[in-house]
């Protein structure tokens, strides 16, 4: 069995890495915090909480391998312990597709309800990922990549979110995409 205290300090350090803008302890806290909004919504509960706590605990901007890693590290944290669903939960994070699992959906939308947020919150987590991503592409590769990879993409999407209970966010979500967008197209993204 883990000792959780060192467990607990693993985590906290893998968040607490100095590249870390968006992806740190506060996206923790505020996963954890909607999590606790809606766990009576999942079958299993704990697996959805490791999931979450784990989603990130790999996060290299250079990486294309951050999930896998990431579902690796947890299975190597807990030895003995089934995580396996768990882990299909973190590699679901990779792309954001529906997933057959109405657990996984639930932990997909509680990973990105910052998209639903209000628009100080979400210009917060898009100036966040901006600079945990520009050192490795560059200011102008960055902000083709965002709007060509993630922007126009999820705004294609007939609903942002998956389930029901995150539902009413969607026409906030869909609003900061497009904010943010339109920021981008004009030059007028401020990375501060």
């Amino acid at each position: 069995m883990a000792d959780g205290g060192a467990l607990w300090r693993d985590i906290a350090a893998a968040y607490s890495e100095p590249h870390r803008y968006y992806h740190s302890l506060s996206h923790i806290a505020a996963v954890a915090a909607q999590f606790d909004s809606v766990q009576d919504g999942f079958e299993d509960p704990d697996q959805a909480l490791l999931a979450l706590f784990f989603h990130d605990i790999v996060y290299d901007p250079a990486r294309r391998d951050n999930e896998a890693v990431s579902a690796q590290r947890l299975r190597d944290a807990l030895p003995g312990i089934d995580v396996d669903r768990a882990c299909r939960h973190i590699l679901a994070t990779q792309a954001h597709l529906p997933s057959d699992d109405p657990d996984t959906n639930l932990v997909l939308d509680i990973d990105m309800s910052v998209l639903g947020a209000e628009w100080p919150d979400y210009l917060a987590y898009a100036r966040g990922v901006y600079r945990e991503y520009v050192p490795v592409y560059g200011p102008e590769a960055y902000a083709a990549g965002r709007v060509a990879l993630f922007l126009n993409p999820t705004l294609e999407r007939d609903h942002i979110f998956l389930t029901s209970a995150f539902a009413d966010r969607d026409a906030q979500a869909k609003q900061n995409l497009i904010a943010e967008r339109e920021l981008w197209q004009t030059g007028q993204f401020e990375p501060i």
